[in-house]
């Protein structure tokens, strides 16, 4: 009899475990029941109960306390139940991959680093059912229920117009069978829109933009806040350029010149 009263416990145990699970899962940048849009494990906008998350104030939870769709918003961490929104500190990041290789800009979207601290070039997409993986050299890895994401974030929630690339009009083969050409004589069938590449500055164009010795943030900005560029002129000249980034959990802030661990209210 003892037995299974110990038994029926540990089932009702695990049933409230489960649905607890599936209270608090849900999708990044996204409207819940409780009017927050987590953004990531810790930081949320407010909604308003408009369904729109409204970007002009980012909230954090405090350390130790994860971003959830329950009432009290903020709940203390636990290993049985999850945040709403996944992990997006390694978003972008070059350094989450061993070899700076890639950088995972999303659950399925990569960018190129070669080696740099900062991911440049076109956007890659990931087939279906597949993810970007920073801690494997394949970059897109099969997708498995339960594994830990490098960038839990939506793919469509990536600006792929900024920061790397921009739109022109230049007629060519479709980029989903062709590589990208500024050749207009292609078949008219498959003429579109042509994403065109363009690089982010290097840290000797910023400073040379910036005119200016101290440490600045990057252009274009990092909504991390995680890379800044140092520089440093002397009768006008630019003697020395570099980038870096700040520690993790960090944010770089330009009015105090310095990587600070309380975020600002702007940064991701």
């Amino acid at each position: 009899m003892l037995q299974r009263i110990e038994s029926l416990v540990k089932g009702l145990v695990v049933v409230f475990l489960a649905f607890m699970v599936v209270q608090t899962v849900s999708d990044c940048n996204v409207c819940q029941s409780n009017q927050v849009a987590c953004i990531n494990s810790t930081s949320f906008y407010l909604c308003f109960g408009d369904g729109t998350p409204h970007r002009d104030q980012l909230y954090h939870c405090l350390e130790g306390f994860d971003c959830t769709n329950l009432t009290a918003i903020c709940v203390q961490k636990s290993s049985q139940r999850p945040p709403s929104c996944g992990d997006t500190t390694q978003c972008g990041q070059c350094n989450a991959n061993r070899n700076y290789l890639f950088a995972c800009q999303s659950r399925g979207i990569f960018q190129m680093c070669y080696g740099a601290t900062r991911p440049t070039g076109k956007f890659g997409y990931c087939p279906s059912g597949t993810v970007c993986d920073a801690t494997s050299t394949s970059i897109c890895v099969p997708e498995v229920t339960g594994q830990t994401l490098t960038c839990d974030i939506n793919d469509e929630l990536v600006d792929t117009t900024t920061a790397s690339t921009v739109t022109t009009t230049e007629s060519s083969t479709t980029e989903s069978t062709t590589e990208s050409t500024t050749e207009s004589t292609t078949d008219s069938s498959t003429d579109s829109t042509v994403v065109t590449t363009v690089s982010p500055l290097t840290p000797e164009q910023m400073c040379t933009q910036l005119n200016a010795t101290g440490l600045f943030p990057i252009i274009p900005t990092d909504p991390y806040c995680q890379r800044y560029v140092s520089c440093y002129f002397n009768n006008n000249v630019l003697i020395r350029s570099a980038e870096y980034n700040c520690p993790a959990t960090s944010y770089f802030v330009s009015q105090t010149q310095s990587c600070v661990y309380v975020n600002p209210g702007y940064c991701l």
